[in-house]
């Protein structure tokens, strides 16, 4: 049978393992929105680049300013799918960070569980000693009257 120091022992472990993993789960999770953020604000330039284009089209533009407008969208498309692809790595990793926190977090409570039985176990024996010692003490008392 598992001691009740070992058992502290490995609670305070898995108790601290988790308390790392939820801190590593806010920072992966800041991460992700931060990536969106990002995303989202590439993707409203972008919208808004373009409408400045059909903009200035509709009043006539030359073609070296239709080729700078058009490489300029083309490199905002290269940003914005390379910030996709960071959005979905962070979404990967939050999510794989998730589950390392659920990981600790079940197995801080099956050593709380063990640790419930455990003293559940260690009063009931105490209360047997006490009833065996109570027991004790009323068969003395009537061996003197």
């Amino acid at each position: 049978m598992i001691t009740k120091p070992t058992l502290n022992m490995l609670i305070n472990h898995a108790q601290r393992k988790s308390d790392d993993s939820a801190k590593e789960l806010g920072k992966l999770t800041s991460r992700q929105q931060e990536a969106e953020q990002k995303l989202n604000l590439l993707l409203e330039y972008r919208k808004n680049y373009q409408s400045q284009l059909q903009d200035v089209a509709e009043n006539g533009i030359n073609n070296i300013e239709w080729l700078n407008f058009i490489a300029f969208i083309n490199k905002l498309d290269v940003a914005i799918t390379e910030q996709k692809q960071n959005v979905s790595i962070a979404h990967s990793n939050r999510e794989a960070g998730g589950k390392e926190f659920q990981l600790h977090q079940a197995k801080l409570k099956s050593y709380d569980t063990l640790s419930k039985r455990h003293n559940k176990l260690e009063l009931q024996q105490q209360m047997k000693h006490e009833q065996k010692e109570q027991d004790e003490y009323a068969a003395r008392s009537n061996i003197y009257k």
